[in-house]
């Protein structure tokens, strides 16, 4: 196993965890990580200081995210139109988004690919080649963004 993965391996995934911790109901917190997926980086873990503080804000599951109108978290960018691929995202003439990993070490909470990461969907091989063809085939693309998950 590598070191990245060993370090991922010992994220919080526990709601519970985070509850005890910070002195909020378990409840609301695992009904919103029951929707999707949930962890928070060791790295990360360490630096939340109180219940409500910005990361913690940013890593910790919050009831309102249930609230949020499905059309946004379909695709709140707009971005399947402009995916003539699985993993990419070419709206812009001379630069496109290749998606290329979907695992997080700590899945944020405003992330815009949650129906994809959420969904527990996958890139695959064949994903990461039809992404690499589909660049390859237009040379107009002068800057490639490499993203998703942690690359």
């Amino acid at each position: 196993m590598e070191k990245w993965q060993r370090i991922l391996s010992r994220g919080i995934t526990d709601v519970g965890e985070v509850a005890r911790r910070f002195g909020v109901p378990a409840e609301p917190l695992r009904r919103v990580a029951s929707e999707g997926r949930f962890r928070i980086s060791p790295h990360y873990w360490s630096l939340i200081k109180s219940a409500g503080d910005p990361l913690y804000r940013q890593c910790v599951p919050d009831g309102r995210e249930l609230e949020t109108s499905p059309d946004l978290l379909d695709d709140p960018l707009g971005e399947e139109p402009d995916s003539p691929a699985p993993c990419i995202v070419h709206r812009y003439p001379d630069h496109c988004l290749f998606l290329v990993s979907t695992e997080c070490a700590t899945y944020c909470r405003f992330c815009t690919r949650k129906r994809k990461f959420c969904s527990r969907w996958r890139i695959g091989r064949a994903e990461l080649d039809a992404g690499l063809a589909y660049i390859a085939a237009h040379p107009e693309l002068r800057d490639v963004l490499v993203s998703g998950g942690d690359p």
